[in-house]
């Protein structure tokens, strides 16, 4: 029973006895048909992309959405039991309004039903394949974009030649080849994850994994999947068992794939289709030709600011980033790093400002009803800090400008590695690809944070030849690394107070 203890679950049964001011799905969900795969349905997806098709099947487009997980089946066999319906509550401070989400039609989990996920793939109606995977799930070199030939998972695939899959790349290659052999037209697969070009990474992937299989797989890949780039915005946080309870009280049932975000919301999608597609712009979603401005401004703006709160916020006791751009040093710092640094090399976007644009983001980030939680922002940094710090970083130095506060923030989450293991105290747990490695350094190097500093910093896959290999560098971030863990604040390593 879930936190709302009432008894009954969600489901199309239930849904005359929802109370009035819960929104409901008003159009015939069994007139749906399947025209979108989702890789991946978790709380953002939910929360973000379903919600647009929801929008459009209000409006009478009738294309239903089919969620397919690769990594396991407890949130599958939930949502089958709630045929499919779950509540997507949007709140901002003390306010907030909850709705039922009725687009998700249907739920398989390839590892369980590996036939059933693959003849979705094939099926001629289904023209979109949508995927938040999070940035590990593309089993990608982050300092190049390029497949990693060798993620353990990539290479069972590869040894199974695909007969089993257990990553992403490796699931859509066997779904495009059995689309093929079934002599059925193109589609159009959509990353929706925050990864620089993400289409261009998903294409890398993709035919990295074909060429290694099959040459002539991957020519028709080429030549019949588009992969358009995308940058998709909302802060979705866990939900937390409080929250849990406020929305079942407000709807009288349970619902164990409740999801919490802000009223906010973007979507911008690259126009390069392979396949028809639903009438996304009828719903606010923006189809441009070319996205890359877009993205750069999301990663190296609200997402850059979400880690320095949070890896900042995490080691000066924060539990949540709400909290963190309360602190005025925090914040300070933020925005003086960001507009010093990062806005002077932004690209041009049409009727965008990036300093208003920062503001909204800090503005958004205060959200009292948003319990996003320092560590969960700062998981797997090592596969963001790509296109939310170092990018940023190189641009500085190639205009021949000095960085000090990317370098702070580096350093801060540097600190974060550190004060995971146990000869700097073990304050929390890594969950990062590099724990391993990071824990292995902290061995070697004991509570010596210069030391473990220069060594997070060799790390080529994370931060390339260029700055992995600068001297200068390393011995910058090195200390800024140990003035932080004696507990300087930011400003102050970075040697700038925070006025802008």
């Amino acid at each position: 029973m879930s936190a709302g203890g009432f008894g009954n679950s969600l489901s199309d049964r239930w849904l005359p006895l929802v109370p009035p001011d819960v929104q409901v799905p008003a159009y015939d969900r069994s007139a749906l048909r399947i025209g979108v795969l989702h890789l991946g349905v978790g709380a953002f997806h939910r929360c973000h992309q379903a919600e647009y098709l929801d929008d459009l099947a209000t409006m009478g487009e009738r294309i239903g959405l089919a969620g397919i997980s690769l990594g396991g089946s407890a949130l599958i066999r939930t949502m089958a039991a709630q045929d499919g319906l779950y509540s997507r509550t949007l709140a901002r401070d003390d306010e907030s309004r909850t709705r039922i989400i009725g687009v998700l039609r249907h739920l398989t989990d390839h590892a369980a039903s590996p036939e059933t996920s693959l003849s979705l793939m094939a099926d001629p109606r289904v023209g979109t394949v949508t995927m938040t995977l999070t940035e590990k799930g593309y089993c990608h070199i982050p300092a190049t974009g390029l497949l990693d030939e060798n993620h353990p998972g990539i290479r069972q695939d590869l040894a199974l030649r695909l007969t089993r899959t257990v990553t992403a790349p490796g699931f859509l290659v066997a779904g495009l080849a059995r689309r093929r052999a079934a002599g059925r037209g193109g589609l159009t697969l959509i990353s929706c994850d925050n990864i620089p070009r993400n289409g261009t990474v998903l294409r890398n992937v993709v035919l990295g994994v074909a060429a290694q299989t099959d040459p002539a797989m991957a020519a028709w890949i080429g030549d019949h999947v588009a992969f358009p780039s995308t940058m998709v915005d909302r802060i979705v946080p866990a939900i937390t068992v409080a929250d849990h309870a406020r929305i079942e009280a407000r709807m009288g049932v349970e619902d164990a794939a409740a999801v919490l975000g802000e009223p906010f919301r973007q979507w911008v999608i690259e126009n390069r289709f392979a396949a028809p597609r639903p009438a996304w712009e009828r719903a606010g979603v923006e189809i441009v030709g070319d996205v890359a401005g877009h993205e750069q401004v999301k990663l190296r703006v609200l997402n850059a600011a979400h880690s320095i709160l949070s890896l900042l916020g995490a080691l000066r006791g924060y539990e949540t980033t709400a909290e963190a751009v309360r602190d005025p040093d925090l914040t300070g710092f933020a925005r003086s790093v960001l507009n010093r640094e990062t806005l002077p090399h932004l690209p041009v976007v049409p009727g965008l400002d990036p300093a208003a644009y920062l503001q909204t983001c800090l503005d958004r980030f205060a959200n009292r009803a948003l319990h996003h939680r320092c560590h969960q922002i700062a998981t797997d940094t090592s596969q963001k800090i790509r296109q939310r710090l170092l990018d940023p970083l190189r641009a500085c130095r190639a205009a021949g400008q000095e960085a000090p506060g990317l370098e702070t923030a580096i350093a801060g989450w540097i600190v974060y590695l550190a004060r995971g293991q146990a000869a700097f105290g073990a304050s929390w747990v890594i969950r990062d690809p590099v724990a391993a490695e990071a824990a292995a350094i902290a061995r070697d190097t004991g509570a010596n944070p210069d030391a473990f500093a220069r060594r997070i910093l060799s790390l080529v896959p994370v931060f390339g030849t260029d700055l992995s290999r600068d001297p200068a560098l390393a011995d910058r971030i090195a200390r800024r690394t140990c003035l932080l863990i004696e507990g300087k604040a930011p400003k102050a390593v970075a040697g700038f107070d925070t006025t802008p």
